[in-house]
């Protein structure tokens, strides 16, 4: 007889049981740790919008269909509402709704399928704002070679301004710049960037005004893309260079700017020569003047060989043409002094012009002016001081005069109660128990005869 195979039972102390809440919690950890971020596509359909404003929809194609739901707080960054049977992409995360054990996608970005909702958007504005004259290049406005300020509107903590500071910094760092920091992506950054584009415009203080920032999605950069900034872009008084994210990025602040740049650091380039190219100029012309200064020596050289040459024998010849020697060479060497007096004239003025751009000059005046001001605070801290001690002092001698001790030191005298109150009549003198006469020395004390109770 075949005795049947008995299978082990496993020790119940070793088993490992879940509640159904713990079994759904492990379920959905497991699919959002392990699925992560996807993008998925499919039709919209059950359409809901409660009071809440979320949305919650079925998404599905012809073989399956998976619930979503896009929370509040990400569905307002839409640039549309979804219909049922519309077509659209979404960025989701896959969940499990515990409650009810359903599987659900949940909606972190959404937009129609085929040509993105973003860039409908662009397009549209873009056709708007080229009709209204926008984008005409007649109206844009010079920007000047040598900005003696400039101001950069952007983040001041991102990657745009250290690579716009960086490049300034190496081509000219005299040039004092002022940032006005913004907010560069979300739903505020648009409004930021026009009030600091508006109040660089009521400072006035900037010959040239950059708004820019890095590199991003489209949906990062669409604050640039917003037509109330366009319009503030257009209605600068400063010129405005725009500069949002890589080359390939356009924006609408570049097509309304007067001169967009491809990235940050090149607009930074675009705004200041490179002090170099000055030093280059500079030595061109020193050079020059070397090679002209040494022309005329030879030329003048050439003349006086000729001269030589027709210097005749005979001794009073000889004479009159060393003496006309003497007075060409002296009218030569006043020349070449005056050349050089001129030539160094316009060397010096050149250096000045140059170290005029030197922070440490500028540096040196402030110090002056700081000394100036300290020396100025000094002494008038020092007259006020001797004021108020003379003020302290009249005040002291007034107090004085008026103490009753000084009254007492003339000759008067204060009697007092027994309770210590001044006496002004003789009536009161006749209830009291007990006088004090009060000197300037000392002090007499009397008591009343015939006082009811005595």
């Amino acid at each position: 007889m075949i005795q049947p195979l008995l299978q082990p039972q496993e020790p119940k102390e070793t088993r490992k049981v879940f509640s159904v809440s713990e079994m759904a919690l492990t379920i959905r950890r497991q699919l959002e740790r392990e699925i992560g971020q996807i993008w998925i596509t499919g039709e919209i359909s059950n359409f809901m919008q409660p009071a809440s404003g979320h949305w919650y929809f079925t998404l599905k194609d012809s073989n399956a269909q998976l619930k979503c739901a896009i929370f509040k707080n990400r569905n307002r960054a839409a640039r549309f509402t979804p219909e049922d049977g519309q077509q659209v992409l979404i960025r989701a995360k896959l969940s499990l709704y515990e409650p009810r054990g359903d599987l659900q996608l949940i909606g972190e970005y959404i937009e129609p399928a085929g040509e993105g909702a973003l860039q409908v958007a662009f397009n549209r504005l873009k056709e708007k704002l080229k009709a209204k004259g926008l984008f005409d290049s007649a109206r844009k406005k010079p920007i000047p070679k040598v900005p003696q300020k400039i101001g950069i509107v952007t983040s001041a903590s991102g990657a745009a301004i250290r690579d716009v500071l960086t490049v300034l910094k190496r081509r000219m760092p005299q040039v004092p710049v002022i940032i006005y920091p913004s907010l560069v992506q979300g739903d505020k950054a648009a409004a930021n960037l026009i009030q600091q584009i508006e109040k660089a415009n009521q400072d006035n203080i900037c010959d040239v005004l950059l708004v820019t920032r890095g590199g991003g999605s489209l949906e990062d950069m669409w604050c640039f893309n917003d037509e109330a900034l366009a319009e503030a872009i257009f209605a600068s008084e400063l010129p405005m260079v725009s500069a949002v994210g890589h080359e390939v990025d356009i924006s609408i602040s570049d097509m309304v700017a007067d001169l967009r740049a491809p990235t940050p650091s090149a607009a930074a380039e675009l705004l200041v020569p490179d002090q170099s190219d000055y030093r280059q100029q500079l030595n061109q012309l020193k050079r020059r003047l070397v090679n002209e200064t040494q022309h005329k020596l030879e030329v003048t050289q050439a003349l006086l060989d000729r001269l030589t040459a027709q210097i005749v024998h005979p001794k009073q010849t000889l004479i009159e043409s060393r003496a006309e020697l003497r007075e060409l060479t002296q009218n030569l060497l006043v020349a070449f002094r005056e050349l050089i007096t001129e030539s160094s004239s316009d060397l010096i003025d050149l250096n000045y012009r140059l170290q005029a751009f030197d922070p440490q000059f500028e540096l040196e005046q402030k110090k002056d002016d700081l000394a100036l001001s300290k020396d100025q605070l000094i002494a008038a801290f020092k007259a006020l001081l001797k004021d108020k001690q003379q003020q302290m002092a009249l005040s002291m001698q007034q107090l004085n005069d008026f103490s009753p001790l000084a009254t007492l030191k003339r000759g008067y005298t204060i009697t007092e109660n027994e309770s210590g109150k001044p006496l002004t009549s003789v009536k009161q003198a006749q209830k009291a128990k007990r006088l004090t006469t009060k000197f300037a020395d000392g002090e007499i004390i009397s008591l009343i005869k015939g006082h009811d109770g005595d």
